[in-house]
């Protein structure tokens, strides 16, 4: 090979190493999304993962959240609730015995919820050395539970979250009045807060052959027509003109089809609520495209006021 030819392929190489997101080369099934639709990368992670309790309490989702809280709420007292029986009912004045072990569990059971949460009703409390040890631990446990989950939930709650919705949909249509065609997709934000300083950024990924005819993934980072907004009041139609340099120039449906793309999209803005930086992340790939629409005007004045209808970011039109 001539030296000519090894340094255009170690340039092509280190452009498109460079585009690269960090999927690297050797996907190259193309049978779904690097990244999913809600922004999170469509990975599974299996063997030697790295589990931290608190990372995960705070990233898992609320359903998990609150059925975990609750199961450790439960199994505590219970295990409480068998040590109290363990002792004997007799060394809690004020409890009666149901005269069956179950009876006896749901006794002691929420006498430990009593103690547990420092409720304290006055009805059944610990008399002798070892009931009083166990429900002073009993007590402790709750106040140390309680102060990890509102913890937890204030973490929760604080976590910096952007609300970008993005249309299920992008459109390939001529760009203006130009001789060209133009990729395009719109993001709106949900919320009523102020996002400052907001870029964009769309990678578009293909399964292409090296020079030994091997199937590798390409990266090809696409020149916006806009790629920042110092403010986000309305929506914004992210455009990409399909020119001479555009990865999808002279591309047909098949053709296109073919190659698996997928369009990575990376947002990432200042929002005043949380006084520091967020990001949004999104996809599409060839069965989200349409060709000859565009997307319908989402705003529209109304006595004195622009409102902005954020169910119209999916409606298209015909040119």
């Amino acid at each position: 090979m001539k030296l000519r030819d090894i340094t255009s392929s170690l340039t092509r190489r280190a452009a498109s190493s460079e585009n690269d997101l960090g999927f690297g080369s050797g996907i190259t099934s193309g049978e779904d999304r690097l990244i999913n639709r809600d922004g999170s990368y469509n990975i599974l992670r299996r063997g030697g993962k790295a589990w931290r309790p608190y990372q995960a309490l705070v990233e898992m989702s609320w359903l998990r959240f609150f059925a975990l809280i609750t199961a450790i709420y439960i199994v505590v007292n219970s295990i409480f609730a068998l040590i109290y029986l363990t002792i004997g009912l007799e060394y809690l004045s004020g409890a009666e015995p149901a005269n069956s072990l179950v009876g006896d569990f749901f006794v002691a059971f929420f006498f430990s919820v009593q103690t547990f949460t420092t409720v304290g009703y006055g009805a059944i409390s610990p008399t002798g050395i070892a009931a009083n040890i166990i429900a002073s631990i009993d007590a402790l446990v709750g106040l140390m539970g309680f102060a990890l989950a509102t913890g937890l939930f204030f973490a929760r709650f604080a976590q910096p979250q952007s609300s970008i919705l993005f249309s299920k949909k992008a459109v390939i249509r001529p760009y203006k009045d130009t001789p060209y065609e133009s990729f395009q997709f719109q993001i709106v934000n949900q919320r009523n807060n102020k996002l400052i300083n907001l870029s964009a950024k769309v990678s578009m990924s293909w399964v292409g052959e090296d020079e030994k005819g091997r199937k590798v993934r390409r990266f090809n980072l696409l020149e916006l027509e806009r790629d920042r907004v110092f403010l986000f009041p309305l929506n914004w139609v992210l455009v990409h003109i399909i020119d001479k340099d555009s990865p999808l120039w002279q591309k047909t449906r098949e053709e296109l089809e073919a190659m698996q793309p997928e369009f990575l999209v990376l947002l990432q803005g200042y929002d005043e609520t949380f006084a520091q930086d967020v990001h949004a992340n999104s996809s599409y790939i060839f069965r989200d495209l349409v060709w000859g629409k565009k997307f319908r005007r989402m705003y529209f004045p109304e006595e004195g006021h622009t409102v902005l209808e954020l169910d119209r970011i999916d409606e298209l039109e015909q040119l």
